[in-house]
């Protein structure tokens, strides 16, 4: 070694690096943008999501275009045939048109219903495992026989209370589907109580509403993004589920679940109405579950996929 050498030569090539330095969230997004299947069904997701939303806008207003719109001279046009790029249904409805038009319904109701389903159970779970004692006991008792009654069954008891408009689907579906985010966050939350920082916070004088959500919630967030990606693909079939039986969405309101039940009875005479909202439901889902197994890989700081 010279006088002449240069000073970056001495130091680690770690060092040399002119990029922000390393986190978590950062290492996070690294590792997710090189698992190529979990960025496909994202895009593909996504996809779907803004054709849904900004389709059927297009269609009415450039093209004069409507979902409801009946022909019945054009009834059980084959995909592509004078003009229909997916067919018609039996009163000769642009099945395009509604397939949009579903998957706004069902989509929109996903996404809903599984926010609201996570905040009810991060919030009961963190309430929960931080308080312990009476309260947890309490939890504890309501979650267990709350999972002794079969969700379908409540499903269906809702459902022939109320009339299932979009809305009340999502708050029935919410109510019912936050259990399982509910105990892994009071279980994440058991083990985090016991950690330093919230002993320090403890010792600082920080209220409990402090601790909870402004210390302990950061924690929860991986597992929380997982399963709201996981609870949104359930909840996709726990619709279709319910058109399925006849007290989903109601014609003539188009969802993919309601679609695919009214599709039974032509599928002989137009099989194509079984196709397209069968493979949608089932695309949405698989990408949902895809995303939420790389969000769990990526959001792993253990993880072994670099």
């Amino acid at each position: 070694m010279t006088v002449d050498t240069p000073i970056k030569a001495l130091l680690p090539e770690v060092e040399l690096t002119q990029g922000k330095p390393r986190s978590f969230w950062r290492d996070s997004l690294r590792r997710l943008r090189r698992d190529k299947l979990t960025l496909l069904a994202i895009v593909i997701l996504l996809t779907m999501t803004a054709i849904s939303l900004f389709g059927p806008i297009i269609a009415e207003n450039s093209f004069g275009l409507s979902p409801n719109k009946t022909n019945i001279l054009d009834k059980y046009r084959a995909p592509g045939e004078d003009g229909y790029l997916l067919g018609t249904d039996q009163l000769g409805r642009d099945q395009l048109l509604r397939l949009m038009i579903g998957g706004r319904i069902s989509l929109s109701i996903a996404y809903a219903a599984s926010l609201l389903s996570i905040s009810i159970g991060v919030l009961l779970g963190i309430v929960a495992g931080y308080y312990g004692g009476l309260v947890d006991d309490v939890f504890t008792w309501f979650i267990t026989t709350l999972t002794s009654i079969p969700t379908i069954f409540l499903l269906l008891l809702a459902a022939i209370i109320w009339s299932p408009s979009p809305l009340v689907l999502i708050l029935m579906l919410a109510l019912l589907s936050w259990i399982d985010t509910a105990r892994l966050v009071r279980g994440e939350v058991l083990a985090l109580r016991e950690s330093d920082f919230v002993t320090a916070a403890h010792a600082l004088g920080a209220s409990s509403r402090r601790i909870m959500f402004n210390h302990m919630l950061p924690n929860l967030l991986p597992i929380v993004i997982v399963n709201l990606a996981i609870n949104a693909g359930s909840l996709i079939l726990a619709e279709s589920a319910l058109s399925f039986l006849g007290l989903g969405i109601q014609p003539p309101t188009a969802s993919w679940g309601n679609m695919l039940t009214e599709s039974r009875t032509y599928f002989v005479q137009a099989v194509h109405l079984v196709i397209w909202p069968g493979l949608l439901i089932s695309l949405t889902v698989i990408c949902f579950f895809l995303i939420g197994d790389g969000l769990r890989d990526a959001l792993d700081p253990r993880s072994t996929r670099q």
